[in-house]
């Protein structure tokens, strides 16, 4: 058995729950950490990104790329382009897999590109498992392109983000213009449409803010 088949792979809250309840928490330690998480996603300084905008887009350094050819900055010169990175054991990338769906869907006919960035959390020192990330490309439905990031704290992740000040997650989304210069940053965990929860508010708000500058910068 591979290393990357004993990782449990997350695709709800719920899902995220009960991973926490087959390792022995008790519902009260699973609802202490819910709330914990769900409050650092709801105090996260939103302008956390603002020293990446207006910065060209750094070269990227993937390991590998499902769903595509391999692809450039340069090629994505000409659209504009959103790109966020993911991973298959956080409940906060789960919840926002249907919005990147969904944004792929209403946004490329007008020529937004959306790209996935695979970076592992659990077993980022085991071996580069490409099979795993399929796995979680496919439960997540992503027809985009889709990069692996493997050794994303050295490569391409740290140029992108990584520097100067401290981060407040790594599952950060960047919308690039037409030039590729970085002019839109949500820098992490959770966004999507209202879904009738108070507790993910915040999230719609977010979703909102990211709708509002692809539309701009599809009109420039």
């Amino acid at each position: 058995m591979a290393a990357g088949d004993q990782i449990q792979t997350v695709n709800s809250w719920a899902d995220y729950r009960a991973n926490l309840k087959s390792q022995g928490k008790s519902d009260a330690e699973i609802d202490a950490q819910v709330a914990r998480m769900l409050g650092a996603l709801r105090t996260m300084d939103r302008s956390a990104g603002s020293d990446r905008v207006g910065v060209a887009g750094p070269p990227f350094q993937f390991d590998q790329w499902l769903n595509s050819k391999p692809l450039t900055v340069e090629d994505l010169r000409g659209r504009v382009a959103l790109i966020r990175w993911w991973t298959d054991t956080c409940p906060f990338c789960a919840s926002s897999a249907p919005a990147l769906n969904k944004l792929n869907e209403q946004y490329s006919p007008r020529g937004l590109k959306v790209i996935g960035v695979f970076h592992p959390k659990a077993g980022r020192n085991d071996p580069i498992d490409v099979a795993r990330v399929r796995r979680a490309v496919e439960a997540k439905e992503f027809t985009f392109p889709v990069a692996i990031d493997w050794e994303w704290g050295t490569r391409t992740l740290k140029s992108w983000w990584l520097t100067g000040p401290e981060r407040p997650a790594t599952s950060v989304t960047f919308i690039l213009d037409k030039k590729s210069i970085i002019r839109f940053v949500h820098p992490g965990m959770e966004y999507h449409d209202a879904n009738g929860s108070e507790e993910h508010a915040m999230c719609a708000n977010d979703m909102a803010s990211i709708r509002a500058a692809i539309e701009r910068l599809i009109s420039e």
